[in-house]
C-alpha cells in the first residue's frame, strides 16, 4: 500500500508537469534573457556553487519573463492594439501623384495649325475673288506662317497628374468598432494565458514539494531499515535473535536503495523540466524556497458565484464574441442596404504641348470633380441570396452562442460549488490525517522499542512503519489537493483568496 500511494503521488506530479508542458512547450529559456529585477540581484549574490533558491513567486516571475509562447501573445496583442489604434484610417481618401510625358506617331498638332492656317488663307482668297489654291503651296505656307513639321510638335507634357477618391459607407464605421472588440477580446486572451501559466507554475512548484516529502520519507524508511539491521545484529550477538532476523533485516535495508535512487533520480528529471519551463539553463541548480502548507480560507459558494462569476475569463471571451458577431451582422446590413458615396478629384495641367511650356496657372486642366451614389450589389438584397444567407447564419451563431454563455455561466458556477466542496473535504480530511500521523507515530516509536528489545517481530516493525509513512504521505498529498483545489478556483472566478 505504501508503494501505491507513493506511484499515485509521483504519477499526480507527472501528470503536473506534462499538463504545464502542454500549454509550455515553446517555453524553452534564453540563457540570457533577462529575468526580474530582485531575482537577478538574487543570483548574482550567491556563491558560484550555490544552487539557486526558488520561491513560488520566483518560479512565476522566471516563466513570465523567458516563455517564448507568452511572448508571442504578447505580440498579438500588440497587433490588436496598433489596428485599434488606427482603426479610422479606413477613412482616409487614396491619393495618387504622376507625371506623364506623351509623344504621339502623327504630327497632329503640327496637321491642326495647318488645318487651321490653310482654312484661313482659302477663307481669304475667296474673299478676293480667287477661285483655288494650288495643293503645292500648302507647305510653303504653313512655312511662311512659322510653322514646321518638327519634332518637338510630336511631344506634350501632363504634370503634376494628380487624382484623389474617397469612399464612404456607414458599415464603415462599425469597423472602428470591431477593432476596437478585437483588441478587448485580445486583452481577455492575454489575461488568460498569464493566468493559465501562473497556475501551472504553482502547481508544478508544489508538486515538486510533494515530491521532495516524499523523497524525505524514502530516506527515513531507509535510514530506520539500516538502523533496524544494526540493532539486529547486536541482538543477535546478545543471543536476543535467531540470525534469520538479521539476515531479513539486512534484506529489507537493501530493497529499500532502489526505491530511495530511484525517487531521487525522478525528483531530479522533474526538477530538470522546470527549470527548462522556467526559461533558465539547463543544468541550473535550484533549491525549492518554500512550505506545501497554506492558511486555510473561509469561502461561501453562494457568494462567490454572485459576487465574481462575470469575472470568469470564459465568460468575457465568450461575451465579448457574441458583441463581435453583433458588429458583423450590423456591418453587413449597412454595406447591403446603404449607398456607397465616392468622391473622385483629378487634375490634370498640361504644362507642355506644341513645342511651348506653359506655367500652373496657364496651363489647361482637363481633370474632373464627381460625386458618385451606388449600391454595389442590388440582388444581395434579395431573400434568397447569398449575402442574405449569410447574415441568417450569423444571426444563428449568435443564438448558439447566447446558448452556450448560459451554458457556461451555469457550469462555472457548478465547478465553484464543487471547488469550494473539495476545499471543505480537504481541509477536514488534513485534520482528521494529521491526528491519524499522530497516532502511527505512537504505535511505531512503540513497536520499535518492542522489537528492539527483542519482543516482536520485523514485520511487525514494518508495518507499523508503512502505516505511518502511508499517513505522512496522505497528509501532505491532500495538502496538494488542498493548494491545487484553491489555485483553480481563483483562477476560475479571477481573484485571489489569500
Amino acid at each position: 500500500m505504501k508503494k501505491d500511494l507513493f506511484k499515485k503521488c509521483l504519477s499526480a506530479a507527472v501528470f503536473l508537469v506534462c499538463l504545464a508542458g502542454s500549454g509550455f512547450a515553446q517555453a524553452a529559456g534564453d540563457a540570457g534573457a533577462a529575468v526580474d529585477a530582485g531575482i537577478a540581484e538574487n543570483a548574482a549574490e550567491r556563491p558560484e556553487d550555490a544552487p539557486l533558491k526558488v520561491t513560488v513567486d520566483d518560479a512565476v516571475s522566471y516563466a513570465f519573463e523567458n516563455n517564448k509562447s507568452l511572448k508571442s501573445a504578447a505580440i498579438d496583442l500588440e497587433i490588436k492594439k496598433r489596428a485599434k489604434a488606427y482603426s479610422w484610417n479606413t477613412f482616409l481618401p487614396s491619393l495618387g501623384v504622376s507625371g506623364t510625358v506623351m509623344r504621339t506617331t502623327e504630327n497632329t498638332t503640327y496637321q491642326t495649325i495647318r488645318s487651321g492656317i490653310l482654312s484661313e488663307v482659302r477663307l481669304g482668297a475667296l474673299e478676293e475673288g480667287d477661285v483655288g489654291l494650288p495643293p503645292a503651296a500648302y507647305d510653303s505656307i504653313v512655312s511662311g506662317a512659322g510653322y514646321d513639321d518638327t519634332e518637338k510638335l510630336h511631344w506634350s507634357v501632363i504634370a503634376p497628374n494628380i487624382s484623389a477618391q474617397w469612399n464612404f459607407n456607414i458599415a464603415m464605421i462599425q469597423s472602428i468598432s470591431a477593432s476596437r472588440a478585437q483588441y478587448e477580446a485580445g486583452e481577455i486572451s492575454w489575461e488568460q494565458t498569464c493566468k493559465d501559466m501562473d497556475v501551472n507554475i504553482r502547481k508544478l512548484f508544489y508538486g515538486l514539494l510533494l515530491q521532495q516529502e516524499n523523497l524525505t520519507i524514502q530516506q527515513e524508511l531507509l535510514e530506520s531499515a539500516r538502523a533496524r539491521w544494526n540493532q539486529a545484529q547486536i541482538n543477535y550477538k546478545n543471543g536476543l535473535m535467531p540470525e534469520l532476523s538479521v539476515l531479513n533485516a539486512q534484506v529489507s535495508y537493501e530493497n529499500q536503495k532502489p526505491t530511495v535512487l530511484s525517487t531521487e533520480q525522478a525528483l531530479k528529471q522533474q526538477k530538470d523540466m522546470f527549470v527548462f519551463l522556467m526559461g533558465l539553463p539547463f543544468g541550473t541548480e535550484i533549491e525549492l524556497d518554500g512550505s506545501i502548507d497554506t492558511e486555510y480560507v473561509d469561502i461561501d459558494a453562494d457568494e462567490l458565484v454572485s459576487e465574481y462569476l462575470e469575472r470568469n475569463l470564459d465568460v468575457l471571451a465568450l461575451r465579448k464574441n457574441i458583441e463581435l458577431l453583433k458588429i458583423s451582422l450590423t456591418t453587413s446590413r449597412f454595406s447591403t442596404f446603404t449607398p456607397f458615396l465616392s468622391i473622385s478629384y483629378g487634375y490634370q495641367p498640361i504644362v507642355y504641348a506644341a513645342g511651348d511650356w506653359n506655367s500652373l496657372p496657364d496651363a489647361t486642366d482637363n481633370g474632373s470633380l464627381s460625386f458618385t451614389l451606388v449600391f454595389n450589389n442590388l440582388i444581395d438584397m434579395l431573400p434568397f441570396s447569398a449575402n442574405m444567407q449569410k447574415m441568417k447564419d450569423t444571426k444563428q451563431q449568435i443564438a448558439q452562442a447566447e446558448l452556450g454563455l448560459e451554458q457556461l455561466v451555469q457550469n462555472t458556477e457548478l465547478e465553484v460549488h464543487t471547488l469550494v466542496d473539495n476545499l471543505s473535504k480537504c481541509q477536514a480530511n488534513i485534520g482528521a490525517m494529521e491526528q491519524n500521523v499522530e497516532l502511527a507515530w505512537k504505535a511505531y516509536n512503540s513497536t520499535l522499542r518492542a522489537y528492539n528489545n527483542g519482543t516482536q517481530e520485523l514485520l511487525d516493525v514494518k508495518d507499523a512503519e508503512n502505516s505511518l509513512s502511508q499517513a505522512r504521505l496522505g497528509v501532505m498529498n491532500e495538502k496538494f489537493n488542498y493548494l491545487s483545489a484553491l489555485l483553480d478556483l481563483e483562477s476560475k472566478l479571477n481573484i485571489s483568496l489569500r
